[in-house]
């Protein structure tokens, strides 16, 4: 809410120096819920807005932008089962673009009538950025419509996948540019359309085929630097079809709605999402374990590369043992180990240790993409013995325990799994390849 304060107060600072530069009368939507701010023309030109040279790049003229954000909204609210009500007015201030890499600045407020919002928009921008702008806005009107004093804060990756949906099935019908002719005074623009209709996941496959879709955990608590280049890309693929497959559900669509009306009485938004899909997800292990299972589905399996079973087998070593630093003196520099998940299970703190075991379920999960078949079972049993003590552990509130004492449930947990991975790694023992020259010799002994 600092945050909010400090960009409300920037944003009434500009409001007040523009003021005195000239402002164009306010144009409002056709439902009167979206009100476009901005400059005289002459008050403050944008040569970056004349001509931007990436056409990625949309540009924004106030009254096309006024009907853009009622498509978008049609449309979203299509996507999702929502009703064309609204709940709060939406100012866009439009100001000149100064550079290619502006941010947008999206804030709620709450004002005695109720909440209204605030959206600071370059006048050229590219058409990710300005979509998931006006997806997010609308997310949170529809999700602030019984809230109190506490906006709701929308999920990185529900506005990211929201807005790439949207653009990829209905670009252009919601970006609206201005024309770029006038031939007897009308103003024409060019529309390049596709009479086939396109799959809106197909970037998304080709991009996920390429490189290493986002885990559920990346999804959820992206660092900017995740959301920027190639990996930006990849995140707003993952977020597109991860979108795209909760409203594939049953009742995904109205999970989704649920989801938003939880938002404002929480401040993690993944306690929101599990009240919200709990028909389907018990644990943020559950999300994990079927995301895996989509992503498997959606890019596919070659069976052509598939690893041999000495392959396999090496995969599976690194896996199961974590890389750790080890001083055998304070002034000396760290040596590189390797310790096993029995080990973790029995030394790690708890945080460590559960971050530590979800990420070798995940690594599990898409090494059985091409595991050689005699170790699919084997990778199944230890994925089953993982996720068995993960969810032990979870159910027991460690807030009752000191760091000295011990919950007994956990503790139980632990030495279960320990003799699960004991015994399994017996089975993994009895399964490793001979090398060739021990099988040669172990034929010729047996010829003799």
């Amino acid at each position: 809410m600092k945050i909010f304060a400090a960009i409300a107060v920037v944003l009434a600072l500009l409001g007040t120096a523009r003021a005195q530069m000239g402002r164009r009368a306010p144009i409002e939507s056709s439902s009167g819920q979206f009100v476009v701010l901005t400059e005289q023309p002459e008050a403050l030109p944008s040569p970056f807005a004349a001509s931007p040279a990436n056409p990625d790049f949309i540009r924004l003229q106030p009254e096309l932008l006024a009907v853009s954000c009622e498509r978008i909204k049609q449309k979203l609210w299509a996507l999702l089962g929502v009703d064309m009500r609204w709940g709060g007015k939406i100012y866009l201030d439009l100001r000149p673009a100064a550079s290619a890499d502006e941010w947008v600045a999206v804030v709620a407020d709450r004002s005695p009538v109720g909440w209204e919002y605030h959206v600071t928009l370059p006048d050229a921008l590219p058409r990710d950025r300005f979509l998931r702008a006006i997806v997010q806005v609308l997310l949170l009107d529809f999700a602030n419509r019984n809230a109190g004093t506490h906006s709701a804060e929308i999920p990185t990756w529900l506005a990211e996948g929201l807005s790439r949906e949207l653009r990829a099935s209905r670009e252009t019908e919601i970006l609206l540019s201005p024309p770029k002719w006038n031939v007897h005074g009308l103003s024409l623009n060019a529309q390049v359309m596709n009479a086939r209709w396109s799959n809106p996941l197909e970037n998304a496959q080709k991009e996920l085929r390429a490189r290493p879709p986002m885990t559920f955990e990346q999804l959820s608590w992206p660092p900017d630097e995740q959301l920027a280049g190639d990996a930006g890309e990849a995140y707003r693929c993952s977020a597109q079809f991860f979108v795209d497959s909760l409203l594939r559900l049953a009742d995904g669509p109205a999970c989704v709605r649920t989801m938003l009306g939880e938002l404002p009485r929480y401040y993690n938004w993944q306690l929101a999402f599990l009240q919200a899909f709990r028909s389907h997800f018990q644990y943020p292990l559950d999300v994990e374990k079927w995301w895996a299972l989509q992503i498997v589905q959606f890019t596919g399996r070659d069976l052509s590369q598939t690893w041999t079973p000495e392959e396999s087998s090496r995969k599976l070593d690194e896996i199961l043992r974590s890389p750790v630093d080890v001083r055998t003196e304070q002034r000396q520099l760290p040596l590189r180990a390797e310790v096993s998940l029995q080990t973790i299970l029995r030394e790690w703190d708890r945080p460590r240790q559960m971050e530590a075991l979800r990420r070798k379920l995940r690594e599990l999960d898409f090494l059985r993409l091409r595991a050689a078949q005699n170790l699919v079972l084997l990778v199944d049993d230890y994925r089953a013995s993982i996720q068995t003590c993960l969810q032990r552990q979870s159910q027991v509130d460690f807030s009752l325990f000191s760091r000295t004492r011990v919950a007994p449930n956990a503790d139980l947990a632990v030495e279960d799994a320990i003799k699960q991975l004991d015994a399994l790694d017996v089975r993994r023992e009895a399964l490793r390849p001979q090398p060739a020259a021990a099988v040669t010799g172990a034929a010729q002994g047996t010829v003799k």
